[in-house]
């Protein structure tokens, strides 16, 4: 397969065109380049990549210890991938660190006999105001890939937002969710009639919501598996390249440089969803998405994973709050590791939270039951930290809960 048979993706990682002739093997195969990226060094000799294959409930003390546990079980080149951040990683410990700066300011003796977790999100019910973030690539994490994440998503009772640049396909995973609350998210295509087809194909699978992320028009520098001398593996899986006979013979970029505006409301056009801009980090662009019909609003650095020395994302949420102005509902990510993590971000605005790479790791030490135990674990110190709080409700949560810890 020549360099002209594939579509750019990410991270160095090329995805072979697809044509009525391939068999479905062929159109899920992913080939490394060489020379996208210096950090991602194929080796045509490597042997195809395993991923952990257990099925298994896990014990989950907290989510931080996960990370360890994780490393023990995924090879080398899928745990930094994973883990890793871009540049020097700042911004991927900043947000864990500016939750640590945040304390809690307890009302006792409120009368509150228990805590309610459920909330809704853009119509949909869920359990605790808890999501799965969109993450690509899952295979590298678990053999059941976005079908076991989706699974222990929705049996916990959370929504799950599979992306464009997922293993397996949208339909696949959006079969996997079966009735449960599902969103889209998309890196918008430079090819129209691709992103066209992604759209559609997200409508008539289900899913209720579409997410744009606009912090990726290029890649971040993402130095570690170059810093330990690692090679990607030279197959990986990709599950949403064309299927239109009309896209036959087309290479696609990915990721559209120029995103604007005009990508914003061509998304919306076309599936008629309503459309979460996902990687807001200034009032700015929070104030111009609810101007320009967006329904929701993500505030997010990408896990830390594009641009470096950005802000960590809960500390930059009550300028956002402020800008939004109730009008939309806001969605964080980046960081969340505790109970109380979660209590901050919605006391200073946020709807519900999102996390990331804690699925994974569940997903690594135990398929769809590990993720189910992550998002377990994650409801009982929210609960507690409630009842010890004194908010009876998600909505009883509001921001004098929550002061900066002095220095």
């Amino acid at each position: 397969m020549t360099v002209q048979d594939r579509i750019p993706l990410q991270n160095g990682i090329e995805v072979p065109a697809r044509s009525d002739s391939s068999t479905a093997a062929d159109r899920s195969s992913v080939t490394i380049s060489p020379t996208a990226r210096p950090s991602l060094q194929t080796d045509a000799s490597a042997p195809p990549y395993e991923a952990p294959c257990i099925e298994q409930p896990i014990k989950v003390v907290n989510l931080r210890t996960l990370e360890q546990q994780a490393a023990k079980v995924l090879p080398e080149f899928g745990f930094h991938f994973i883990a890793g951040g871009s540049g020097d990683e700042w911004t991927l410990r900043e947000n864990e660190m500016a939750f640590d700066r945040l304390t809690i300011e307890p009302r006792y003796l409120p009368g509150v006999a228990s805590a309610d977790l459920r909330t809704t999100i853009l119509g949909s019910a869920v359990s605790a105001p808890i999501i799965t973030a969109p993450m690509g690539l899952q295979g590298l994490a678990h053999s059941s890939k976005e079908v076991g994440s989706a699974r222990g998503t929705i049996a916990a009772g959370g929504l799950y937002v599979t992306t464009s640049v997922s293993t397996l396909s949208l339909e696949e995973i959006a079969s996997a969710c079966e009735a449960g609350p599902k969103w889209f998210q998309i890196y918008v295509p430079e090819d129209r009639d691709y992103a066209r087809e992604q759209l559609q194909r997200a409508k008539q699978a289900g899913y209720t919501a579409i997410v744009l992320t606009v912090d990726a028009t290029t890649y971040g520098n993402r130095e570690r598996a170059a810093m330990l001398g690692l090679r990607a593996p030279p197959r990986l899986e990709f599950g949403n390249t064309p299927i239109s006979p009309a896209l036959a013979g087309r290479t696609p970029d990915m990721h559209k440089t120029a995103l604007d505006w005009g990508d914003v409301a061509f998304c919306v056009a076309e599936t008629g969803l309503p459309l979460v801009l996902k990687g807001v980090m200034t009032p700015a662009l929070a104030r111009d998405a609810v101007r320009h019909g967006c329904a929701g609003i993500w505030v997010s650095n990408h896990g830390g994973r594009q641009l470096d020395h950005l802000a960590g994302s809960i500390s930059v949420l009550p300028r956002i709050v402020d800008a939004v102005d109730g009008k939309v509902p806001i969605i964080i990510d980046g960081g969340i590791r505790r109970g109380h993590d979660v209590f901050s971000a919605i006391a200073l605005g946020a709807s519900v939270v999102a996390i990331g790479r804690p699925v994974l790791y569940g997903l690594a030490l135990g398929g769809a039951k590990g993720v189910e135990a992550v998002y377990a674990r994650l409801r009982a110190e929210l609960a507690m930290t409630m009842q010890l709080a004194g908010a009876g409700s998600i909505a009883d949560i509001t921001p004098d809960f929550v002061s900066r810890a002095s220095t």
